[in-house]
């Protein structure tokens, strides 16, 4: 009786610790999910709104939506503090002054931006944190270089420009910054999510089309079939016709089939969704890019004796065209004068 007491006690720990943990465990999934749920609707509002009837839809989304904010976290963290924007910058600063030709070029994009110019105006405040994205160009050119000692001239050179530069997202301090690059990252993610059910829909329907047009074309070669035409054609012409469009159909058929597979209900919709927003590593990243460049420009080769500085940049190559993209901050830009307008 002892042995079978010390069982059943035994028994009924382990079940009650067992209904703890999953207890536990059900509390901390409903806290992580409070937690998420607005950027779980965030990501839905940007991807595809249907999926909300599916009745489990954000449980469903959590770990993805959580693996894509770590993501946007640590892509954000590799950015390095706002750069200063200034006159004494563009003089000091090899950054400010390989970005801009002229401490006036970029005066003028400042103070001529149509968005820095609304967050001015809006509860007037004295600083600006923004970011700037630009196209970085480089050109084949022939100059003046140091080797060793010597001055050589007609050296092939490489040229370094920065240009159609962009202010984005203008916020009272570097904390808000990003914040809101957080956010606008989970929002880019969902949107791939939206653009990728569109590629799945298209193809679906270019299918259908296809298939359509292939069945109109066999109905109407075995009209005539029927009619006067064998009298007036080569039998076995029409029939190896009717075979290759039977062929084709077949095949379209079966592409269709599988096309219809990813979206046949609103959990494939909901599937697409959690697969880009769980998986954000091919669809947004930052690509660290290092150059040496003198004064003018110009790239230099690490082991070049010319003075030079080394700029650490980073590349968005998430976007259509790749971009330099960098935190900046900058005072209230002086209006220009209206000659320089």
């Amino acid at each position: 009786m002892t042995n079978d007491s010390g069982f059943l006690h035994h028994l009924f720990d382990g079940i009650a610790n067992f209904a703890q943990q999953q207890l536990a465990e059900r509390r901390q999934h409903q806290e992580r999910l409070a937690a998420l749920r607005d950027a779980i609707e965030q990501v839905v509002d940007a991807s595809e709104p249907r999926i909300r009837l599916v009745g489990d839809y954000a449980d469903k989304l959590v770990d993805a939506v959580d693996a894509a904010l770590n993501h946007c976290e640590q892509l954000t963290r590799q950015l390095p503090p706002a750069l200063t924007l200034s006159a004494r910058a563009w003089a000091g600063d090899p950054r400010v002054n390989a970005f801009f030709a002229t401490a006036d070029d970029m005066c003028s994009t400042l103070s001529l931006d149509p968005c820095i110019q609304a967050f001015f105006k809006d509860g007037n405040p004295s600083e600006c944190f923004a970011l700037m994205l630009m196209v970085k160009r480089e050109t084949e050119a022939f100059g003046a270089a140091l080797e060793g000692d010597m001055l050589v001239r007609e050296v092939r050179q490489t040229k370094v420009s920065f240009s159609e530069h962009r202010l984005y997202f203008p916020a009272a301090s570097e904390t808000g910054l990003r914040r809101d690059l957080r956010q606008r990252m989970l929002a880019f993610l969902a949107s791939r999510a939206r653009e990728r059910i569109g590629e799945l829909r298209t193809r679906r329907d270019a299918l259908e089309e296809q298939r359509r047009q292939l069945r109109a074309q066999l109905q109407a070669l075995r009209g005539q079939a029927r009619g006067l035409r064998p009298l007036l054609s080569s039998a076995d012409a029409d029939e190896r016709r009717l075979a290759l469009l039977e062929q084709r159909l077949a095949q379209t058929e079966q592409e269709l089939a599988d096309a219809r597979k990813p979206l046949t209900t609103l959990d494939d919709y909901l599937e697409q969704v959690r697969r880009i927003i769980g998986q954000p590593e091919p669809y947004l990243h930052l690509h660290p890019l290092s150059l040496r460049l003198n004064r003018l420009g110009v790239k230099l080769d690490a082991d070049s004796p010319e003075p030079g500085e080394t700029l650490s940049l980073f590349e968005w190559d998430s976007l259509e065209e790749q971009r330099i993209g960098t935190l900046v901050r900058f005072a209230h830009p002086d209006p220009l004068p209206e000659s320089a307008l």
